[in-house]
């Protein structure tokens, strides 16, 4: 399994050691190649999705979301928070999406259409 997020690689290697994920496997796109060639959403309008808020807030607990904010606050404070965000700061206005590949067979394709509107769990684990 491998992880791509907005921002450079050693932000995304940080950030992965901050929540416990073998760095080796997530990759930042600096520049944002990779969420334009799959044709990821982008841009202020993708960004206020009260609905889909609400649902990622139902489905994470207290404890999850209180860990990833503290990695995020502590990948930040040991690189510094302009090595964290991505070097165009545009890029953080990126929606993401979710790829399960077996092979170079697609098993999987979710775009996140606005902020937490992500591929469901079960989906996911149901197709790994």
């Amino acid at each position: 399994m491998f992880f791509v997020g907005v921002g450079t690689g050693e932000a995304a290697s940080e950030f992965a050691s901050e929540l416990g994920i073998d760095p080796t496997t997530c990759f930042g796109d600096d520049a944002g190649a990779a969420g334009d060639a799959l044709g990821l959403r982008r841009g202020v309008g993708t960004m206020w999705n009260p609905p889909a808020v609400s649902t990622m807030m139902d489905r994470n607990d207290e404890a999850s979301l209180k860990a990833i904010g503290e990695a995020y606050k502590n990948a930040a404070d040991n690189i510094g928070i302009q090595n964290l965000a991505p070097k165009d700061i545009k890029d953080t206005l990126r929606q993401g999406g979710t790829f399960v590949f077996r092979g170079d067979k697609l098993l999987l394709e979710h775009y996140d259409e606005k902020v937490g509107d992500n591929a469901s769990i079960e989906d996911i684990l149901a197709i790994i």
